[in-house]
């Protein structure tokens, strides 16, 4: 009976210490600029173990790194091939600028040039979804004044947004 006292009382700390393991992109139309801008953000201790993984390192500080230009082509690298996106019925690539430190998350930077208008986004986002299983990534994507926002998870890794 005791013992089952210290089980419980140890799994219950354990759920209320697990982390739950999201990350937010902020996805705007720049009419202007012609361009989609995104800021991703991701806290530091996942993208660390997803850096890891991703490219089988034993060590990445995503908090103070030795060297910030490395850190960035890490991230760079890894997020090119966890982010996708459909503009206007064609596949777009963009161009990562770079990383900064903000509390607990690292913001990460990104753009597809070259947009003069967006009727229909379609962005794929798995980031950290093959390290961590409830991993959660909310996308936000203002196109003319409008901002609509949805959850990726496991189950859907897509999201397609309409602008009129």
């Amino acid at each position: 009976m005791r013992l089952n006292l210290i089980y419980s009382v140890l799994f219950s700390a354990y759920l209320l210490w697990h982390p739950f393991h999201v990350s937010v992109t902020d996805i705007e139309h720049d009419a202007e600029g012609k361009s989609v801008q995104v800021s991703h953000r991701i806290f530091v201790d996942d993208l660390e173990t997803g850096l890891k993984q991703y490219h089988k390192l034993e060590r990445v500080d995503t908090y103070k790194p030795e060297n910030p230009v490395l850190l960035d082509s890490l991230i760079g690298a890894y997020i090119e091939n966890r982010v996708f996106f459909n503009i206007n019925g064609s596949p777009k690539s963009f161009n990562y600028l770079g990383s900064e430190l903000e509390g607990d998350a690292r913001w990460c930077y990104y753009e597809v040039s070259g947009i003069d208008d967006v009727t229909e986004a379609e962005v794929t986002n798995v980031v950290l979804m093959d390290t961590f299983e409830d991993q959660q990534n909310i996308v936000h994507f203002k196109s003319k004044g409008k901002l609509k926002s949805y959850k990726l998870d496991k189950d859907k890794k897509s999201i397609t947004f309409k602008f009129d």
